[in-house]
This record gives structure tokens, C-alpha cells and sequence, in this order.
């Protein structure tokens, strides 16, 4: 008996495009309310769309796809930190004072939901290129 690595079936993909599309509309409703961009509710909001949509299953799942994943997830993983420590020393830190001892960073979950967005990018990607050399 073959096991899956990813826990959702393929059709739970329409529910994490449905909690984006609801992240957007409550990010936007908030600032047209009370004037508050709340980059955390969006991120908390995309990074649980974007789980749903990344450990889906794909219509044709096979060790192949699974590669592909752990590819672009890896990838991901470093490239997001990466830029979340360049921007963090460049645009937050950028006049550091010891005096004070704060130390400004982006959230976990604003993090994490790059990652994510990054990682489904990549996959894709790959997918899509996988896709046209077989065509060939």
C-alpha cells in the first residue's frame, strides 16, 4: 500500500484559494474601517491558504511531484531567509541604537507566508518545466 506524504486531497486546493481570497477581503474591509494596514492578519490569512494549497495532492501524484515539492520548498526556505535578513538589516535596523535594545524583525507568520508563496511559486514552475520537456 503506496502512503501519501501530503495530507489534503486535491479538491481542499479550492478552500486555500477561498481563505486567501477571505484574507484579502478582510485586509482590505480593516483598512477601509479603521485605516490600519494589518500585515499580520494578511499573513496569517495567506500562510494558511498557502499550506492547504502546497500539501494538496496533485492529480498525478508520484515521486516525481513529491521531488519537486522538496525542491522548490527547500529553495524556498532559503531564499525567504535570506531576503527576510536583508530586509530586516536594511529597512527595520537600519539605525540601530544599542541604547534603546529593540531590535525590529518581520512576524513569523509574515515569514512564513513568504516562504510558502515562494515554495508554490517554485513548484509550479518546476512543474510547468518538467511538463514542456516531456512535450518535446
Amino acid at each position: 500500500m503506496k502512503q501519501n506524504s501530503f495530507p489534503y486531497s486535491y479538491w481542499t486546493k479550492t478552500f486555500g484559494v477561498v481563505i486567501i481570497i477571505a484574507s484579502f477581503i478582510s485586509f482590505f474591509s480593516k483598512y477601509y474601517e479603521n485605516r490600519i494596514f494589518d500585515l499580520n492578519q494578511l499573513a496569517v490569512g495567506f500562510s494558511w491558504g498557502f499550506v492547504i494549497i502546497f500539501f494538496s495532492r496533485e492529480k498525478m501524484d508520484d515521486e516525481l511531484i513529491q521531488s519537486l515539492k522538496f525542491q522548490a520548498l527547500t529553495w524556498a526556505i532559503i531564499v525567504s531567509f535570506s531576503f527576510t535578513n536583508v530586509y530586516n538589516l536594511l529597512f527595520l535596523n537600519w539605525r540601530f541604537q544599542r541604547a534603546h535594545d529593540i531590535t525590529l524583525s518581520i512576524s513569523a507568520f509574515q515569514f512564513f507566508a513568504l516562504m510558502l508563496i515562494i515554495a508554490t511559486a517554485r513548484f509550479y514552475y518546476l512543474k510547468r518545466q518538467v511538463t514542456l520537456n516531456e512535450e518535446e
